[in-house]
C-alpha cells in the first residue's frame, strides 16, 4: 500500500502527464485510462529512482533526464500482435489486392507497403510472405515494406526476425516450412523474406513521411494504432497518408477503427469479409461504396496458375477428379432461387454492428443484430456486442441480460465479466459489482482478451487485473 500511495497520479499530475505524452507522440489518455497510465509511469519512475511522480515529470523535462521521454514513450507504445492478425484482411491481399497490383504494375514492377505501428515486425512479415505467395517471379519485381513504430527496442526485435514457437501460434505448416529456420527455442525468417523490409524508428505526428525511403505506398497498414489517439490527431494522421498512398491504394485500418465523421477522402470497399479504406483513382471521386464482388473470381495475376499455398489442395482435388461423383437427390422446396439475395453472413453482420457502436449508432447495431440473426445463430461474441450497445445506449437491464448470456454460452470471456461488473456497479448493485469484478480479475489472469475484444486494446492483461483489484478495494468502502 505504501509503494502505491508513493506513485499515485492525482488529477493536476495527470493532465500534465497526458498532455506531454499526447504532444510527444499523439497517444492520447483519457480520463478513464488513467490507472493505466499510472502503472506506467511507476515503472519507469522506480527504474530511474524517484520517490515519487511529481519528481518524475521534474526529471523527464529536466536536462539530466535527457532520453527518458523517448523511454517512456517505448514503455507505453508497447502492443500486442501477431502473425497474419484479422485473417479477412490477409485473405483480401492475397486473394484480390496483390493480384489486382500485379496485373495493373505488369511493366512497372514495382511494389509499396507501409507498416505503420508494426511492433516487434509480425505484420510486415506477414504481408511480405503473402506478396511471396501470389507473386510470379518475385525475384523481377522492386519489392519494399517499411515497418515503423515508435519503440525502438520493439524494432531491433523486428529487424532480428526471431521469434519463440509460441509466437508462431497462428503461422500455417506451409508458411513455416517454406519461409522459417529453426534457430535455438523458436524460428528466424529466412533472407528471402527478411531482405524485402526495413525498420526504422518513426513518429506519426511529429516526423516527415518517409516518401524519400518509400515513395508512393500501395498500401498503408496502420492497425489499431488511431485508437490511442484524439480525433483531431487521428485525423492529421490519416490526411497523412492520403498523401503518401498512390491513387487506387488502400489504407488497413483495425476492425474497431473507422474514419466516420473523420474524413471522407476514402472510399470503403468491401473484400471479401474485410472492409478496407482506398484512395479513389484520377475521377472516381471520393464515395463511401462497397462494389468490390471479385473476389471469388478474381484470377491470379499473368503467368501464375496456382496460388503456392494451395498447391497441394489442388494436387489432392486433381487426384480425386475421375471419381465419379455420387447421385445426389434434388430439393428444389430447399434450393434458394438463383436471383433471391444470400442472407448476409454472422461474421458481417458483427462487424456491421462494431462499426455502428464505434460511430455511437448504438440502436443501429442492436437492430442490426436483432434482424439479421436468428437466437440460434446467436454466440457469445453477438451477444456480447448487444450488450456492449444496449450499456453505450443507457439500457442497464438489457445489457446486463446479453452480458449474462455471452458468459452462459462462454465462461472464459473475460471482457464480458466486466463490462457486467460495471454495469452493476452502475446501477449500485455493489456487492455483485465486486463478484464480478473479482471473476473478471481471475478471468484476465487465465484468459486474456481475444482478438475480437477490441474495447481492451489500451491495456495489457496485468493493467486489468490491477484495475479490477483497486475497484474491489473502492467498493468495499462503499459497500
Amino acid at each position: 500500500m505504501a509503494a502505491s500511495r508513493q506513485f499515485e497520479l492525482p488529477a493536476p499530475d495527470f493532465e500534465r502527464f497526458s498532455r506531454l505524452v499526447r504532444q510527444a507522440s499523439g497517444i492520447y489518455f483519457s480520463k478513464n485510462k488513467a490507472e493505466v497510465l499510472r502503472s506506467a509511469l511507476a515503472q519507469r519512475a522506480g527504474i530511474v529512482g524517484a520517490s515519487d511522480l511529481g519528481k518524475y515529470y521534474d526529471f523527464v523535462n529536466s536536462i539530466r533526464g535527457g532520453g527518458e521521454l523517448v523511454r517512456l514513450l517505448e514503455h507505453l507504445s508497447v502492443q500486442e500482435t501477431q502473425f497474419f492478425r484479422n485473417r479477412p484482411h490477409f485473405e483480401a491481399l492475397r486473394k484480390y489486392i496483390i493480384p489486382e497490383l500485379a496485373r495493373s504494375k505488369e511493366d512497372e514492377r514495382r511494389l509499396r507497403f507501409w507498416c505503420a505501428g508494426c511492433s516487434t515486425g509480425e505484420e510486415p512479415y506477414s504481408v511480405a510472405m503473402t506478396v511471396l505467395d501470389i507473386l510470379p517471379d518475385p525475384g523481377s519485381w522492386s519489392i519494399r515494406i517499411l515497418g515503423t513504430d515508435l519503440n525502438e527496442v520493439a524494432l531491433r526485435r523486428a529487424a532480428r526476425g526471431w521469434y519463440p514457437e509460441q509466437k508462431l501460434a497462428c503461422v500455417d505448416r506451409q508458411h513455416l516450412r517454406r519461409y522459417f529456420e529453426p534457430e535455438k527455442d523458436g524460428y528466424r525468417l529466412g533472407d528471402d523474406v527478411r531482405r524485402l523490409i526495413r525498420f526504422r524508428r518513426h513518429n506519426l505526428v511529429k516526423d516527415p513521411l518517409p516518401v524519400e525511403s518509400l515513395g508512393g505506398c500501395d498500401a498503408v497498414f496502420c492497425r489499431n494504432v488511431i485508437i490511442y489517439f484524439t480525433h483531431d490527431t487521428a485525423k492529421f494522421v490519416i490526411e497523412r497518408f492520403f498523401d503518401v498512398i498512390n491513387p487506387g491504394g488502400y489504407l488497413f485500418l483495425g476492425h474497431s477503427e473507422t474514419l466516420w465523421k473523420m474524413s471522407t477522402m476514402y472510399s470503403l470497399v468491401e473484400i471479401g469479409d474485410a472492409f478496407i479504406y482506398r484512395k479513389p483513382s484520377p475521377g472516381q471521386g471520393s464515395r463511401r461504396f462497397i462494389p468490390d464482388r471479385r473476389l471469388r473470381r478474381a484470377g491470379l495475376p499473368p503467368g501464375v496458375e496456382h496460388d503456392r499455398r494451395l498447391a497441394g489442395r489442388d494436387r489432392r482435388r486433381d487426384s480425386q477428379a475421375g471419381r465419379p461423383e455420387p447421385e445426389r437427390q434434388e430439393q428444389p422446396q430447399e434450393r434458394r432461387q438463383e436471383d433471391e439475395p444470400a442472407p448476409p453472413s454472422s461474421q458481417k453482420v458483427k462487424e456491421k454492428a462494431r462499426q455502428y457502436i464505434s460511430r455511437g449508432e448504438f440502436g443501429k447495431a442492436v437492430s442490426l443484430i436483432n434482424q439479421a440473426l436468428a437466437p440460434a445463430a446467436a454466440d457469445a461474441e453477438t451477444y456480447f456486442l448487444l450488450g456492449l450497445a444496449h450499456e453505450k445506449a443507457n439500457e442497464p437491464e438489457a445489457a446486463r441480460e446479453d452480458f449474462r448470456r455471452a458468459l452462459f454460452l462462454d465462461a472464459n470471456l473475460s471482457l464480458a465479466y466486466f463490462h457486467l461488473a460495471s454495469v452493476l456497479e452502475q446501477a449500485g448493485e455493489l456487492k455483485s459489482a465486486i463478484r464480478e469484478y473479482r471473476n473478471a480479475g481471475r478471468s484476465f489472469e487465465k484468459n486474456p482478451p481475444g482478438a475480437w475484444e477490441t474495447e481492451l486494446e489500451a491495456f495489457d492483461a496485468r493493467s486489468l487485473v490491477n484495475l479490477c483489484r483497486r475497484k474491489i478495494e473502492t467498493l468495499k468502502q462503499s459497500a
